[in-house]
């Protein structure tokens, strides 16, 4: 053992395979530092890519989910409005069944009165008379386009649960029952969330009877137009419909004119 030591080129020998075995050692870890280093470069790149790809197909998502909400959206506003239609058609078949009934009796005792009260004057009329001949007469067939209590409870009430929309309210000029019934619809129309311009005062040729529904052409017509119709008339306010290309498209007017009470 002493001999092995002792022999200067066992010892060379010895040095060089231990420098040779501390190179390789050194290769080997420098080669394992350049491919940790080079893996975790790709890692990272990959990393990468995938969270901007993963970031792609968030955007892309949540497009798609804007667009189905929009739709959605629109579905629902014409479900709605097609579930509101069928309710009313439902509540016409029995509350509004009753609620004109009611107007048509209140409306019968009204005109038994009135005819009983004129009855009452034409007597006195004749019993006192005049030293000239002429005869006194009141008028009882006032024009009125007042909505009564009942009518007002019953616009209200129909109107609530509908759609909304815009209106343009006219009346007729120099005609102030007109313009005050005007402004009760506005101010109805309004309470229930509708949008309504200023009251215009227009001169007519010949005052509308009633209330008069106007748009441009069937093509342009509001889709609230016949719910407004049918509400105003379950109201028991009489109501016509007219086309004239003079007025803006895809606007309702309504015209309020002149009621003769019965």
């Amino acid at each position: 053992m002493n001999s092995w030591w002792n022999s200067i080129e066992t010892v060379n020998s010895f040095n060089t395979w231990m420098e040779i075995i501390t190179l390789l050692a050194a290769a080997v870890t420098l080669i394992s530092i350049v491919l940790l280093w080079r893996n975790g470069n790709l890692m990272a790149r990959h990393l990468i890519d995938r969270e901007r790809r993963a970031g792609k197909r968030i955007n892309a998502v949540e497009k798609a989910a804007e667009e189905i909400r929009k739709e959605l959206l629109a579905t629902q506003q014409n479900q709605d409005i097609a579930d509101q239609q069928r309710r009313l058609a439902l509540m016409d078949a029995e509350t509004l069944r009753k609620e004109m009934q009611s107007l048509r009796k209140r409306y019968s005792d009204a005109e038994g009165s009135l005819k009983s009260r004129i009855e009452a004057l034409k007597d006195i009329g004749n019993t006192q008379g005049t030293t000239q001949g002429s005869t006194t007469t009141q008028n009882f067939g006032m024009r009125t386009t007042q909505l009564d209590a009942q009518q007002r409870k019953m616009l209200m009430k129909l109107l609530k649960t509908g759609p909304k929309g815009e209106l343009d309210i006219i009346s007729v000029l120099d005609d102030p029952i007109s313009h005050k019934a005007a402004i009760e619809l506005k101010s109805i129309f309004e309470d229930q969330g509708w949008t309504t311009q200023d009251i215009v005062q227009s001169a007519f040729t010949q005052a509308p009877e009633g209330i008069v529904m106007v748009i441009h052409s069937k093509q342009t017509a509001p889709s609230y137009a016949k719910f407004i119709q049918r509400t105003l008339t379950s109201a028991g306010l009489p109501v016509s419909a007219q086309i004239n290309n003079k007025f803006r498209e895809w606007s309702l007017s309504i015209i309020v004119g002149q009621f003769e009470s019965a």
